[in-house]
C-alpha cells in the first residue's frame, strides 16, 4: 500500500515506522508527513505525541479523535520546507471530505527540534468549501460518481 501522505513510497517503509516508533522523523517535513499519516490511519495518540509539550495540554486525544473521525483525507501536498537544527517550517495543502464537502486549507506549519522534532503550531487558511452532489466525480480521484465510490465509506461520508 502507498503511504497516506502521497511521498510515493510503500506506508511500511516511509511513515507506518515513525507511527509505531520503531524510528523517529528525521526532519520537519517527515514529521508533518508522519502527522497526516496519522490523521488517515486514526492513530491519535501519535498526533498528541508530536505536539510540542507545550502544546500538547490544549490539545486533547477526543478533540483530535473527533476531528479525525468525521474526515476522509484525499491529498496532501507540500509546497514548501526549511529547517535549521533548532527548528523549521514547512506549508502544505490538505484536501479532505468531511459531512460530503470537499474542505481544503493551507498551512504553515512551525517545527522546533528539542531532541527530536515537533509540531509547535501553525497558520491555516481555509479555501471555500464544496458540496459534493451524488454523481458528482468522487474528489478521491477514482473516477466514480461519488455515490458508486467507497473509498470514503468507512470514514461515515456519505
Amino acid at each position: 500500500m502507498l503511504c497516506y501522505c502521497h511521498s510515493g513510497q510503500d506506508f511500511s517503509l516511509c511513515c507506518q515506522p515513525l507511527l509505531t516508533g520503531a524510528t523517529a522523523a528525521q526532519t520537519c517535513e517527515q514529521l508533518m508527513r508522519s502527522r497526516y499519516s496519522a490523521y488517515c490511519s486514526h492513530e491519535i495518540a501519535y498526533i498528541l505525541d508530536t505536539y510540542h509539550p507545550s502544546k500538547q495540554r490544549e490539545n486533547s486525544l477526543a478533540a483530535i479523535k473527533q476531528f479525525a473521525d468525521s474526515c476522509h483525507f484525499i491529498a496532501l501536498q507540500v509546497n514548501s520546507s526549511e529547517q535549521t537544527d533548532t527548528g523549521g517550517f514547512v506549508d502544505f495543502t490538505v484536501r479532505y471530505l468531511q459531512d460530503n464537502v470537499l474542505q481544503q486549507f493551507n498551512e504553515r506549519s512551525r517545527f522546533v527540534y528539542e531532541h527530536r522534532w515537533y509540531y509547535l503550531d501553525g497558520i491555516l487558511t481555509d479555501a471555500p468549501a464544496i458540496k459534493i452532489s451524488r454523481n458528482d466525480k468522487c474528489p478521491c480521484g477514482s473516477g466514480k460518481k461519488f455515490k458508486h465510490c467507497t473509498a470514503h465509506i468507512p470514514s461515515g461520508q456519505m
